[in-house]
């Protein structure tokens, strides 16, 4: 059968429902139940779902299940650095740990995305989040099912490839092919340099954004430092840090634009699906516009848990950002100073192109 030229397998329709519906589904609950505060939690066990993403099903299982315990380890982690008061050097000990064990699971997993962005982002902003001893157990139960649910979605294509893929193929993506997994590669030169790289700089660049006295949210700088920063074995681009600034950009104006109109928590979770649904779509193709959706989600659901003023938020988005990505950029330039000079590229900045 002759694929249609438009047809949907040129576009992740199939992974994009996915992560909208893993992460707007829980989030729809929280807020039917009169529950808004903890929003972000459901939005970060909701990208579970995106992990492993064109795998084959039964080795997909086994990737976004280790994704969500990992998703899970980390807000559980900043729960409990949240509670103790978030203490400043035991956040800095929590996010060292986080990107190690991160860092080192998402590699040889061979995940997409293989950064460590969403589990840093899960522990960064639970340690910021206001609990009481009291709401534990709550806040564990939404976190457990929230990760449950994106875990059973994650896995639903199976059944939608067996009941309809024989009466419309050219509907959904070839799977990618089994991925071959080595624990060898945590012995690895390669792998550690990628820790370290990481880790260097999401704490210069979370100690700068702590000492500028008029800005909040340094978190904000450190996400923007590993989700610029390559995986293992991708190459690190300028162009990547710079489309990681623009989208930003483009993401907190929409996104103040939409904050100050005061929407109800239900446009919120709108605005979370429809972000989340359109930053799959783009992710692999421009990472700028991804951001022009991905943005607005998270300045919106972080406000239903933290809310703030929305012009506040703005200049500490963009500034935070623009700190994290000249960091990344300025870890570049040591790093191909090192690389000439010892003639071998650095673990992550070999000649595989970021994505």
């Amino acid at each position: 059968m002759t694929t249609p030229a438009h047809s949907t397998r040129t576009i992740n329709l199939e992974g994009a429902a996915r992560a909208a519906i893993a992460g707007g589904a829980p989030l729809a609950l929280l807020i039917a139940l009169g529950m808004p505060g903890y929003a972000a939690f459901a939005m970060f066990a909701g990208f579970t779902a995106i992990f492993g993403a064109t795998e084959p099903y039964r080795q997909r299982a086994v990737t976004t299940g280790v994704a969500g315990a990992l998703q899970t380890l980390c807000m559980f982690a900043g729960i409990g650095v949240a509670l103790v008061g978030s203490p400043l050097w035991l956040q800095a000990t929590g996010l060292v740990v986080v990107i190690v064990v991160a860092v080192c699971t998402l590699s040889t997993l061979r995940t997409i995305p293989a950064q460590p962005i969403f589990p840093v982002f899960a522990f960064v902003v639970s340690a910021l989040v206001p609990l009481r001893p009291a709401d534990v157990p709550l806040v564990a139960t939404i976190i457990v099912c929230s990760v449950v649910w994106a875990w059973l979605v994650a896995m639903s294509g199976s059944v939608l490839r067996r009941v309809l893929h024989p009466r419309a193929p050219h509907r959904f993506r070839p799977l990618a092919p089994r991925k071959e997994r080595n624990l060898g590669i945590l012995r690895t030169a390669a792998l550690w340099e990628t820790v370290a790289l990481n880790v260097v700089g999401s704490l210069v660049a979370g100690a700068v954004a702590s000492t500028i006295p008029w800005l909040g949210h340094p978190y904000w700088a450190v996400i923007a430092v590993v989700s610029t920063l390559p995986a293992l074995r991708q190459r690190h681009t300028v162009v990547r840090a710079f489309q990681r600034f623009i989208g930003t950009i483009g993401g907190t104006v929409i996104a103040v634009g939409v904050l100050l109109l005061e929407p109800s928590a239900w446009w919120i979770v709108v605005i979370a699906v429809v972000g989340q649904f359109f930053a799959e779509i783009f992710v692999a193709r421009n990472y700028a516009v991804c951001l022009l959706f991905l943005t607005p989600l998270a300045l919106a659901v972080s406000w239903l848990s933290l809310p703030e003023a929305p012009e506040l938020l703005a200049l500490d988005r963009v500034a935070q950002t623009t700190l994290g990505a000249l960091v990344s950029v300025g870890l570049l330039v040591v790093g191909r100073a090192i690389e000439r000079r010892r003639g071998r590229a650095l673990g992550a900045t070999s000649a595989i192109r970021t994505v």
